[in-house]
Order: structure tokens, then sequence, then C-alpha cells
């Protein structure tokens, strides 16, 4: 009589160690994946943190020095501002005498180098609101984003006062 010997195999098959490498390698990506994602939030998120304090700064020297508001309303929306510097201005500390209007080009001189530093852009354009009541709005943009209020350009920070979808900005009412 013949006998068959059935051999059992012994340990894993090369078609196992793949497919189990594969699986590894999918969930590898996709952890990189979400770590790559984490770190972006943590840029943004940063990013609105900063330009939340050049707003609240601005908005705080405003407060004081409500008289030279004209003067930060000119300075801030100058298109390009590059050449605002705090050299050849008076520097309004200690017991140095400014006019609303000294300390307001001091400020804001200040605050655009803060904004420059951070690739951040500052503007101080009218709200978009409801009535009759004259509001002015903080814009700060980073990135692509101009910190604008416009309805057909892409790149603006809103459009009709609502946030575009991919902008990087944020917007801070002064009251």
């Amino acid at each position: 009589m013949l006998m068959i010997k059935i051999r059992n195999q012994h340990g894993v098959g090369m078609i196992e160690v793949l497919i189990a490498l594969l699986l590894l390698a999918v969930g590898v990506m996709g952890f990189t994946a979400l770590q790559l994602k984490a770190v972006d939030a943590t840029d943004e998120a940063m990013s609105k943190i900063e330009a939340m304090n050049i707003a609240r700064d601005v908005a705080e020297r405003i407060r004081v020095n409500r008289g030279g508001l004209a003067t930060y309303i000119a300075e801030l929306n100058k298109t390009t501002q590059t050449n605002i510097t705090t050299s050849g201005l008076k520097k309004c500390l200690g017991n140095t005498v400014c006019t609303g209007t000294d300390m307001a080009k001091y400020d804001t001189a200040q605050i655009v180098s803060r904004a420059q530093s951070t690739a951040m852009q500052i503007t101080l354009p009218n709200c978009q609101v409801v009535g009759a009541v004259d509001r002015i709005c903080i814009y700060i943009a980073w990135g692509d984003t101009k910190p604008i209020n416009h309805a057909t350009d892409n790149q603006a920070c809103t459009s009709s006062g609502t946030y575009l979808p991919e902008a990087k900005c944020i917007v801070m009412e002064l009251y």
C-alpha cells in the first residue's frame, strides 16, 4: 500500500508576512498624515494667537490715544507699510512730550514692525455693520490672504463681513 504523507506547514508563509508588512505600512502612513495635520493645525493656532495679540495691542493703543485715531487709520491703511519705521519719529516714552498724532505715528511704526516680523499684514477699514453705526475693524492677515473685505477677490479675508473659507486672518472690531 502506498502511503501519502501530508506535511503540515511549520512557521509563517511569505504571503502572510507580506500582507502584515503592507498593513503595517498603511498604518504608519495614516499616522504620519495625522501627525502632519496636527503640525499644520498647531502652526495655524500659533498664527491666530499672534494675530490676536497684535490686534489687541492696536485696540488698546487706540483706546488710550483716541485723539490720534485719524493718524492710526491713515498710517495702517497705507498700501505700502514697508517704509513705516520709528527712525525720525519722536520717541514718545518717559518724559518726552508728544501730541496724539506723534504718539499715533510712533505706535503705528511699532505695530507695523511687529506685524512684519511675523509675516502679517494689518489694516483698519470700516466694519461691515447693519445700521448707521460707524465701526472700525482691525484686519490682520498672513500667508496669501489680504487684510481686506472684498466681494470678488479670492485672497481677501472677508466678503460682506463673512470670512472666506481659505482665509488666514482675524478680524477684531474696535469699540
